[in-house]
């Protein structure tokens, strides 16, 4: 098994965390490369814990039941697991290579990550599939150079893969860990969704966000005034939140575009907070890193205005942000 630890997915000790229990979780690095975890309310206010983490955190996604919370790193073994109440990492998976983007099955058993690069001990990019039960990888499914990005579709049938060095998105089928097809995009996919009826993946390409039949065939495109750096679909499939790099002179933007129509619905300046964000489980807050001033900002996603941030501890530049809830 490419496991470190013992009792890796096992839940935090003592009671259950009543249902509705929420943390936002921030992935930092110091200036030293450690790596870190902020956990904290997601109202930005009250007491934190603060995780030392073996490597860059970079993707991170909780379980269905908001217990625990898989943490994707740049360098170490590649996938850390943490206990979310119990404050503490349990264990660490091999992945290989660069881990960047981490999701979970909807039934929690199983977790993908996009991992490998060339300069990653001549590792090949590919999906790590991880069992939750005892953290084997059960499969290690090559999908191009640089994986960067994944969509899982709402059954949990079909995941989705974008490749920074590549104009397409792979097509794995879950059951079988196999490509089982791929399509072409115009641009470099950056970042994927999906609709929660499973309708639609979306692309966010630089300026703009494409749709996508889950088959390929654009359905629909919306014009962007930048580079996005952080996507995800409202649980009701009704918007995206997209944060956006407009350069080095101009604000960042948050943007939220209603994909049914195409169209922009809301567009804020947001200061220098233009990495990669999350929603609430509600789908009424959204989260966005700024790595230039070492924060991370919260708004409102109905009007889209940010309305509070909180500052990464001891200076260090966040990386990489998620919402977990208890079912």
């Amino acid at each position: 098994m490419s496991v470190v630890g013992q009792g890796l997915f096992a839940g935090a000790a003592g009671a259950a965390p009543k249902a509705g229990r929420k943390k936002l979780l921030i992935g930092s690095v110091d200036r030293l490369g450690s790596g870190f975890l902020q956990l904290v309310d997601p109202s930005l206010t009250g007491e934190q814990k603060l995780l030392e983490i073996n490597g860059q955190p970079n993707g991170m996604v909780g379980s269905p039941d908001g217990l625990r919370a898989y943490v994707g790193t740049v360098f170490g073994p590649g996938l850390s697991v943490v206990d979310v109440d119990g404050g503490r990492v349990t264990g660490e998976i091999a992945v290989g290579g660069f881990a960047n983007d981490v999701l979970v099955s909807p039934d929690g058993r199983t977790v993908y990550v996009a991992t490998g690069s060339s300069g990653a001990g001549g590792s090949e990019g590919h999906v790590a599939v991880v069992d939750t039960a005892n953290g084997e990888v059960r499969a290690r499914i090559k999908t191009g150079p640089l994986p960067r990005t994944l969509a899982l579709s709402p059954d949990g049938k079909q995941l989705f893969v974008g490749d920074e060095r590549a104009k397409g998105v792979t097509i794995i089928d879950t059951a079988k860990n196999a490509v089982s097809g791929k399509f072409e995009t115009d641009k470099t996919p950056l970042l994927l969704a999906i609709d929660p009826k499973g309708k639609n993946l979306y692309v966010a390409q630089s300026r703009e966000l494409a749709t996508f039949g889950l088959r390929g065939g654009k359905a629909g495109s919306t014009a962007l005034e930048g580079v996005p750096c952080g996507l995800a679909v409202h649980p009701n499939g009704t918007f995206a939140a997209v944060s956006l790099y407009a350069g080095r002179s101009a604000d960042s933007q948050l943007v939220t575009v209603n994909i049914n129509s195409n169209k922009v619905r809301t567009k804020e300046n947001n200061g220098k907070a233009n990495g990669p964000l999350t929603l609430s489980k509600d789908g009424e807050r959204a989260f966005v890193v700024d790595k230039k001033n070492r924060k991370v900002l919260s708004a409102d996603t109905n009007s889209g205005k940010p309305d509070n941030s909180l500052s990464t501890p001891n200076s260090n530049t966040p990386t990489s942000v998620a919402f977990v809830e208890t079912a």
